[in-house]
């Protein structure tokens, strides 16, 4: 009558690994459909370790066959396309370890040509700008250095005159001149 449930609780005992609970070890004692339940239960588990890998082999073994005979009838039922064999395609370079190498050889070189090759004398080393300013006077070096502020007053002066001797000659009247 309870049987139904009982096999449920050792299914689940199965299930978890755990041991089977002293009342379930009482019904199954007094009862031989749920000891053979029970003893079945148990089997299961090294009868699916010692099937497992003839089970998964038989089964890619089935897959790849089917697979290979859908794909082989698709290409047969294609007018004026032979059947090939099938072929893995041919493996490609891996592009990103090539082209991380080619920029790491890039920058090694690059380092190397800018440590070794020689400055121009033009230009002004940290050095030479402690020995300027020894050697000049103030008047020089600010002299020499141009300010951003400067040349865009400059600049600004030059477009106020250009932009008024254009209004000038265009507007052509002769303000501050007397007419004859």
């Amino acid at each position: 009558m309870f049987c139904a449930i009982y096999k449920w609780l050792i299914s689940q005992a199965a299930n978890s690994g755990k041991p089977l609970s002293g009342r379930l070890l009482r019904h199954t004692h007094r009862c031989s459909s749920c000891h053979e339940f029970a003893r079945f239960c148990g089997s299961l588990k090294t009868k699916l370790a010692q099937d497992k890998q003839d089970i998964i082999d038989d089964h890619y073994k089935v897959l790849d066959q089917k697979v290979i005979s859908a794909v082989h009838k698709e290409l047969t039922s294609i007018p004026g396309r032979q059947a090939e064999p099938w072929k893995k395609p041919p493996k490609r370079p891996a592009l990103v370890p090539i082209l991380a190498a080619a920029f790491l050889i890039l920058a090694v070189s690059m380092s190397i040509i800018f440590l070794t090759v020689p400055r121009s004398e033009k230009e002004i080393s940290l050095g030479r700008i402690s020995e300027l300013v020894s050697t000049a006077s103030p008047e020089d070096i600010l002299g020499k250095l141009e300010s951003p502020l400067e040349r865009e007053y400059l600049e600004l002066k030059q477009t106020l005159n250009l932009t008024t001797k254009f209004l000038l000659s265009s507007f052509n009247y002769h303000i501050g001149q007397q007419a004859e």
